[in-house]
């Protein structure tokens, strides 16, 4: 049996004791059971910090699957068991770690089989270092010391001489009410001294929404407006690594709610919610911000601010910093200066810029491109304009409305353009890591940007699910799913994050749990555009070839899916109808090249490696964004063992990661 040791309540956890906590919890996850699992890791410093925090709530099952594994907020706890799973695997890592230890340990966490809170237990000889506590006061129930028992009992007072005295009852005596009133005196200073040394102590903020704003204006045009100083302070406030701020995309569901704070909190996991309006006259901008406990549904601060639409960032920056503040929350020197140091621009700018956003937040790059590109030609420093076009390019070369060399080299350099601009701007790396994996197949110098833009933004979904992209095109389809999850937790309700999931689960070869979340995205009322690719290429890899290609005919006549579409009727021995495939897809075949990767799908469906290899590197010529799927697509699995194809590996800076 290990040393004995006292178990601290919850209530009882001192500051001394919740440091000391911390700094064994380093040491633990920093030994070899843990190093090697960062989601146990993860799952430990979770429960941990809840429970020094108090916030027990969040210790419940359903509520560690939300925000641990970006499960939604109604998921099926009795059937997805992936808490108690992990769980179950911190205990057992906890238990060999105090066994394994070559010394005892003067603190240790335990996690009771059938709870998620964590205890507490601290060495004895810990306890008695600690100065004594000082001495309660006497109870005014207390029955005092005994008396002995020889003293004699008091004569008996005659009926006659009780009725005929005329004394008063003992507590309305002089004496005794200077006593009490002594005594109550004594409780209220004590009472006084506590609050003064122990004041109270309000939850810890560590993860917000910016709900949408109210467009104030009597105008319906000024929407854009209202949502665009939205979108801006969600991602100023993303900047805040300290907090975890919900997507905008997710937050504008809950426009015009008739929902409750508190509930709205509950399904988005939340601590605070910030709510506001905005109304504009002419070039004055008045917006009015307050700051919610969502637990409590008690406003912490409340703020109006009227300013020319030339200084809306300058002001989203002022109330980041206010936000920050009354969170309590130490920023970093960078994020302080970024905040401090918001650059005006000129309003016809940002007016083409705000709107350009709405639209590029509903998926229409061509018309956000005008402008965006307005807003550059009106202030050509405006660094955020040029983050947006950069990303309007990487979504039409993706997308294939443009080739692929040209609309990644226009993503780059205005990548780079925004970086130059003002190099602590997430957007910039962000776009710029994207341009480096889809143009330059530059992997190291892309992550290197990826991290760099979550660095100056951790919450950002949109970066998250792209990096996870990356992890899972470099065949880390572990750090890839996790990736994705944290974009689901950052963005539950987005329908872009939740398709960019189920391709990195595709991708990592999870088809079950990709086919189950594209269930769950019918019965959440996700509105998934072309869920019918997916299904297609989960029923292919599933050999269920008939459904396969059933959906497939379903999801529309691009490239794209002509080209898996003919690699199921391979695969299902259907030669002719692959071969109408490729002959479908040769009439779209662009003259830089784009389509041939998807010709190569069908002929490595049907084996015949040679005119497979002779597409690919035609793709290769075009720079096709297939190519990145080297890795990782199921589809070229039947040449993988050829050295042509290790060849094109090296070639696409593939070489260097596990195949």
């Amino acid at each position: 049996m290990r040393g004995a040791g006292a178990v601290v309540p919850r209530e009882r956890l001192s500051r001394e004791e919740a440091s000391a906590v911390r700094r064994h919890l380093q040491d633990v996850v920093a030994s070899k059971g843990f190093a090697a699992s960062k989601r146990a890791q993860d799952f430990l410093r979770l429960i941990v910090e809840h429970a020094l925090a108090g916030e027990f709530d969040s210790l419940r099952e359903r509520q560690i699957g939300i925000e641990m594994f970006g499960r939604p907020p109604g998921y099926d706890t009795a059937n997805d068991p992936v808490v108690r799973v992990k769980a179950t695997e911190v205990r057992k890592k906890l238990n060999n770690f105090y066994l394994e230890a070559e010394q005892e340990s003067r603190v240790r966490i335990q996690l009771p089989s059938g709870s998620y809170i964590p205890k507490f237990i601290f060495d004895q000889s810990t306890k008695a270092a600690k100065a004594p506590p000082i001495a309660s006061p006497p109870h005014f129930d207390d029955p005092g010391p005994t008396e002995p028992n020889n003293i004699r009992e008091p004569k008996t007072v005659s009926n006659e001489k009780r009725k005929n005295s005329k004394t008063r009852p003992w507590f309305s005596s002089p004496l005794f009410a200077s006593a009490a009133f002594a005594a109550v005196l004594i409780v209220i200073l004590g009472l006084l001294g506590y609050v003064r040394w122990h004041p109270v102590q309000r939850a810890e903020i560590r993860s917000i929404v910016v709900l949408p704003f109210e467009n104030q204006s009597g105008d319906p045009k000024q929407d854009y407006l209202a949502e665009g100083i939205t979108e801006e302070l969600t991602a100023d406030l993303g900047q805040i690594s300290a907090l975890r701020v919900i997507s905008k995309t997710s937050a504008i569901s809950y426009k015009r709610t008739t929902k409750k704070l508190p509930q709205i909190a509950r399904e988005l996991n939340v601590d605070c919610a910030i709510e506001g309006s905005v109304q504009r006259e002419g070039n004055q901008v008045r917006i009015s911000a307050r700051l919610v406990d969502a637990r409590t549904n008690r406003a912490l601060w409340a703020d109006t601010y009227v300013r020319d639409l030339t200084n809306v960032f300058v002001l989203q920056g002022e109330l980041a910093k206010a936000v920050a503040d009354e969170a309590r929350i130490k920023l970093t020197p960078q994020t302080e200066a970024r905040f401090a140091h918001m650059k005006t621009v000129n309003s016809e700018a940002e007016e083409m810029y705000l709107q350009g956003m709405v639209r590029l937040n509903e998926d229409d790059a061509k018309g956000a491109l005008n402008y965006f590109q307005r807003a550059i030609a009106i202030d050509p420093n405006f660094a955020e304009a040029h983050a947006a076009l950069a990303a309007c390019y990487g979504w039409l070369g993706e997308t294939e409305w443009l080739p692929y060399t040209a609309a990644f080299s226009k993503q780059r350099d205005e990548a780079l353009l925004a970086i130059e601009l003002d190099s602590s701007l997430p957007q910039g790396h962000a776009e710029l890591a994207n341009a480096l994996m889809d143009l330059n197949w530059d992997w190291t110098a892309a992550e290197k940007e990826f991290y760099r833009a979550l660095e100056l933004n951790p919450s950002s979904a949109e970066t998250h699910i792209r990096f996870a992209i990356f992890l899972v095109r470099t065949g880390r389809g572990d750090e890839a799913i996790a990736e994705a999850e944290r974009a689901r937790v950052l963005d539950p309700f987005s329908s872009h994050v939740f398709l960019g999931a189920i391709s990195i689960y595709y991708d990592a070869r999870n088809y079950d749990r990709a086919a189950t979340m594209l269930a769950d995205a019918r019965t959440q009322g996700l509105n998934l555009t072309n869920d019918a690719y997916f299904w297609g290429a989960i029923y292919a890899e599933k050999a269920m070839y008939a459904k396969s290609i059933s959906e497939f005919h379903k999801a529309g006549a691009n490239a794209r899916t002509l080209g898996h579409l003919g690699n199921a009727y391979a695969r299902a021995g259907q030669v002719d109808s692959a071969l109408k495939s490729i002959a479908a897809i040769q009439k779209q075949l662009q003259p830089d090249g784009t389509g041939a990767y998807e010709i190569a799908l069908v002929y490595a469906g049907l084996g015949r490696k040679d005119q497979a290899f002779a597409w690919l590197g035609e793709s290769f010529k075009a720079h096709s964004e297939g190519l990145s799927h080297l890795l990782v697509d199921p589809c070229l699995d039947p040449l993988r063992a050829d050295p042509r194809f290790s060849d094109l590996l090296r070639r696409v800076g593939l070489e260097q990661f596990p195949n």
